[in-house]
């Protein structure tokens, strides 16, 4: 039916859910975006960094040999090298510089070190494990270091999707009391209904008509608000310059995902109005 006959809902009442649902829908929106967002990041954070590696000789006696070990496994594997740099003395104090104090107490303990980009993941396993067993050798890959900055959007990953789920929860709890509020609102023109033998259907049908348009305006809403947020916190974050956050995107599938969402939320909003109806109406 194009107007409900059974249920109304006056202008506040409307105002306030379709308010309640776009700002539900927007916490909903932003959440599943950050973690689009975020995962794509921590993808292509480990992607470029995964095949990257530094091969560290620690200075003492057996130096030398280590080092020609190194330079010898290094040879037999060029064709799955593809750069190799060596990080000067004044480069590696520079990135110590904090550790070091202004003072050259340390300095002789700076490993030399080899910088290798390799062209997969099975060639950077073998040389690693070639080296491995070379005394004073360390092999040290880029993912491993990054482990930790990794492990941080993992959990930034992890408490959206938790608030996400809090999100859709009080989205059903919210509709279910609104909708058994007004079905005992309505008590009296149900019991008239049900003497000329209108079935439970029908009228769950006229409650899920409202809520259809009052959850697609507040879910339209919340997603045309989400957005352009959205899209300002991965600004924010690309304007870090370096680091893992300014890998943050959402990709096209991305916005295809964000855009179900809303429409779920709407599905959503009516499954919750039918059961909670029907609920009711049984237990009549």
């Amino acid at each position: 039916m194009s107007k409900p006959i059974v249920f109304s809902f006056v202008r506040e009442q409307r105002i306030f859910l379709v308010s309640l649902l776009g700002l539900l829908s927007f916490l909903a929106v932003l959440c599943l975006g950050l973690v689009i967002s975020l995962g794509t990041a921590v993808s292509r954070w480990n992607h470029q960094w995964d095949l990257m590696a530094t091969v560290q000789v620690m200075p003492g006696p057996s130096a030398g040999a280590a080092s020609a070990a190194v330079q010898k496994i290094t040879s037999g594997a060029k064709n799955d090298i593809v750069s190799l740099r060596d990080i000067s003395a004044e480069e590696s104090a520079a990135m110590l510089k904090p550790w070091l104090s202004g003072g050259d107490a340390l300095s002789g303990y700076i490993p030399k070190m080899t910088e290798i980009q390799f062209k997969n993941a099975t060639a950077k396993n073998n040389f690693g494990a070639s080296v491995a067993n070379i005394d004073g050798v360390r092999f040290v890959t880029f993912a491993g270091g990054m482990k930790a900055t990794t492990s941080v959007g993992w959990q930034i990953i992890l408490i959206s999707f938790f608030v996400l789920g809090l999100v859709l929860a009080s989205i059903i709890l919210c509709i279910s009391y609104i909708t058994k509020n007004t079905t005992l609102i309505h008590r009296h023109e149900l019991e008239i209904l049900n003497q000329v033998g209108a079935r439970d259907g029908f009228i769950a049908r006229q409650l899920m008509s409202i809520i259809l348009r009052l959850a697609a305006m507040g879910a339209l809403l919340g997603f045309v608000v989400a957005t352009p947020v959205l899209l300002i916190i991965i600004s924010m974050a690309h304007s870090l310059r370096v680091g893992m956050f300014t890998q943050m995107a959402v990709p096209g599938i991305g916005w295809l995902v964000l855009i179900a969402l809303a429409v779920g939320i709407i599905g959503l909003s009516i499954i919750t109005t039918r059961r909670t109806v029907m609920k009711i109406l049984k237990s009549e």
